[in-house]
């Protein structure tokens, strides 16, 4: 799944969902689109939880993260990195987006799949355009 390899994306558990974007890519609305399509592809109809491995990202589109906030059927997101960049990023998403779902920050993978596997998943589907 994913276009031109910018990202691939793992089906890990029922509603579990992992995706690792491509080495310093600078995402853009058009890769949450994708992603959106690649989650309903494999899990019709249902709210996953995910985990981003942001991969030394060198930045993202304002419409990519209003995207996220608000087009992607995400019940949890656990957003991985370990540049010192990434916290504060994380810090103004949740700022100006206010996504309707609980968002993570780790610097690791493994506390991260704890977190995620410790919150709900949220039943209803959000709007999707």
């Amino acid at each position: 799944m994913g276009l031109e390899r910018r990202f691939s994306v793992t089906v890990e558990q029922e509603n579990l969902v992992c995706v690792k974007w491509a080495p310093t890519i600078v995402l853009r609305h058009v890769d949450g689109a994708l992603l959106s399509q690649d989650i309903r592809r494999a899990l019709p109809g249902q709210r996953v939880h995910l985990l981003m491995l942001l991969n030394d990202m060198t930045s993202l589109s304002r419409d990519v993260l209003a995207y996220f906030a608000k087009h992607v059927q995400l019940s949890a997101v656990a957003l991985v990195g370990p540049s010192i960049l990434d916290q504060p990023l994380v810090d103004l998403y949740l700022e100006v987006y206010e996504p309707p779902f609980p968002v993570g920050y780790f610097a690791t993978e493994a506390p991260a799949r704890s977190w995620l596997r410790s919150q709900p998943t949220l039943k209803t589907p959000p709007p999707v355009r």
